[in-house]
């Protein structure tokens, strides 16, 4: 089954005539070829779309003229480690956890398994919840680390949503980058979306770009293999996607280990990190029911921690 599932292609048809009202299931084991266990095991794990709709139940019937879409790779995906998910706030309404660097904080397009939303919802299962509710309400680059906020009550969800969308829960992040940053920096340059999944600096006048303000502070000089390196503290003023690495790059110092935005899109030649080096440290909002005061912090990860001259 491996050299299906490393298909980089998904598989596509549409449903015939002959096929109305068949499971979703028998369609893959007569369509794609999978015996039935795989068949299944494939609809479960997220790999398959109903149209655009992500159809996770083998039984579902379906119809004449639906668009099958396949993921084979879903096959090959694991569940996260249940010690890796690292909670800094179990609460009843929400919950603040430690993302790990190259988690995806929810279901990817392949896949729903391995992302640290899946996780939870088995983790909230297995402490006897049924059908656990998991909203999240920000997220966090695959290869990066530190603090998502999840809400596991769906009450909770308008008041956080407004708090994001109003820009009005702060997240503080470290980054290592290359080149001699100043002191203190500041980026207003609008984003443009891309239908790659990133982004690219706009211009003010293009009705595409979408303000963005992040601000950088410099923290301590590191030594890398090919050379120095330095530790940011960044907080932003939006949320866009890709912020903090699509600013730090315009302004000349891209993160290390960025292969999306760094030197010649393949990450910094010669660096000691393999993953990009940004983490989210911090976390301020207002509790979704009561308006008090929250505020989280986690630990560095090894590539963030100041030289002992710098404490």
């Amino acid at each position: 089954m491996n050299s299906m599932s490393m298909a980089s292609a998904p598989k596509r048809f549409r449903i015939i005539p002959t096929e109305q009202g068949s499971t979703l299931r028998n369609v893959l084991m007569r369509r794609v070829k999978l015996d039935r266990k795989q068949a299944a095991a494939v609809i479960q794990a997220g790999g398959v779309y109903v149209n655009r709709l992500r159809v996770r139940l083998p039984q579902v019937l379906v119809a004449h003229g639906e668009r099958i879409t396949v993921y084979l790779e879903a096959l090959d995906a694991k569940p996260l480690d249940p010690e890796r998910v690292r909670f800094v706030h179990r609460g009843e309404d929400f919950v603040v956890l430690d993302k790990p660097a190259g988690v995806p904080v929810s279901a990817v397009r392949e896949t729903c398994v391995g992302s640290l939303s899946e996780a939870l919802i088995h983790q909230l299962e297995s402490e006897g919840l049924e059908r656990p509710y998991v909203g999240v309400v920000h997220r966090l680059d695959q290869g990066a680390s530190g603090l998502v906020l999840f809400t596991i009550r769906d009450v909770a969800n308008k008041s956080l949503h407004k708090q994001f969308r109003d820009h009005e829960i702060r997240r503080g992040y470290r980054v290592r980058v290359t080149g001699e940053p100043p002191a203190q920096l500041r980026c207003d340059a609008p984003l443009i979306k891309l239908r790659s999944g990133g982004v690219k600096v706009g211009s003010p006048g293009d009705g595409r770009s979408k303000p963005a303000t992040t601000h950088f502070r410099h923290v301590a000089r590191v030594d890398g293999e090919a050379g120095p390196e330095h530790l940011l503290d960044v907080e932003i003023e939006t949320g866009r996607t890709h912020q903090i690495r699509a600013h730090a790059a315009h302004l000349g110092f891209p993160i290390v280990g960025d292969r999306r935005y760094g030197a010649d899109g393949e990450g910094e030649a010669g660096s000691d990190h393999s993953r990009l080096c940004l983490h989210a440290r911090s976390l301020e909002f207002e509790h979704p029911l009561t308006g008090a005061p929250q505020s989280f912090t986690c630990e560095l990860p090894d590539w963030a921690q100041e030289p002992a001259v710098y404490r």
